[in-house]
């Protein structure tokens, strides 16, 4: 499947996860996210900076016991809780977050 963005291809799978990291960008996080019905406001782009910086660390994206705890121990405790999480994606937070961060869907969601 693909995208069409700013006049531009962009491949996907047929979730509409990003099959190149590389075609990652603010703007498209935010295309994908209105796309999907959703608006993002300064807590979600806090949960998906945390899931491309987990991404980076750890080399794969987070599962939501994994995201929760990296959320804490980067000091966003008000955040690191399922039901905080649960109101800010409704469609999964590890999966839409990884979507929207341009990674690849967490490997134990459905």
């Amino acid at each position: 499947m693909s995208l069409e963005f700013n006049g531009k291809s962009i491949q996907t799978d047929d979730e509409g996860y990003l099959l190149n990291m590389e075609d990652w960008s603010l703007d498209l996080m935010e295309y994908m996210a209105q796309n999907d019905g959703l608006t993002l406001t300064e807590d979600h782009i806090l949960i998906i900076n945390a899931v491309r910086d987990y991404f980076t660390e750890f080399a794969t994206t987070p599962p939501i016991r994994g995201l929760i705890k990296y959320l804490k121990s980067t000091g966003h405790e008000d955040l690191s809780n399922s039901i905080s999480l649960a109101k800010l994606f409704p469609d999964g937070a590890a999966k839409s977050a990884a979507k929207y961060a341009g990674l690849k869907k967490p490997i134990k969601c459905i």
